[in-house]
């Protein structure tokens, strides 16, 4: 019994990170967001703009602030030398329009509706066209006592 030795302890709640070799010359550094993300939300923010690094602490300008971030949240960002005179921060939160614009070519006007002519527009953009029998059999059960030229503009 004097023999047996005690099994070596172990750390389990250290985390080995990965720290790239490229982060003591970079510009530019990406930061991981340690959050909560939503779905789709991109892991990493930046690039920003390095000031100032130490071993373990680096000093970045973040959204116009000098911040300083462990090395263990960085990420180095590779940008070619032209591109580096140019801000390149990203706003994430910048609403992007899905609508294509609309050009009109010269030469071509749009046909235009006729003005008795009712459509609806969804929210997304798509244009609605009620079956006029269908509309005629609502608007008769629904009105009740309508004028006649609505229902025969339905019947059309």
């Amino acid at each position: 019994m004097q023999r047996l030795s005690p099994p070596t302890t172990r750390h389990h709640g250290q985390q080995t990170i990965f720290v790239s070799k490229d982060l003591a010359t970079c510009n530019h550094v990406f930061l991981r967001t340690d959050s909560l993300r939503k779905g789709l939300q991109p892991p990493y923010e930046g690039p920003y703009k390095v000031v100032d690094r130490t071993e373990k602490v680096f000093r970045i300008v973040r959204h116009g602030k000098e911040v300083s971030v462990s090395i263990d949240r960085l990420k180095p960002a590779y940008i070619p030398k032209e591109s580096e005179d140019f801000p390149v921060e990203v706003n994430l939160k910048e609403k992007v329009s899905l609508q294509p614009e609309e050009i009109p070519e010269s030469g071509q006007e749009k046909p235009r509706e006729s003005a008795s002519r009712q459509e609806t527009t969804t929210r997304s953009g798509r244009r609605v066209h009620f079956n006029p029998k269908s509309m005629a059999k609502r608007l008769a059960i629904a009105g009740g006592g309508l004028p006649v030229a609505v229902l025969e503009y339905c019947h059309r």
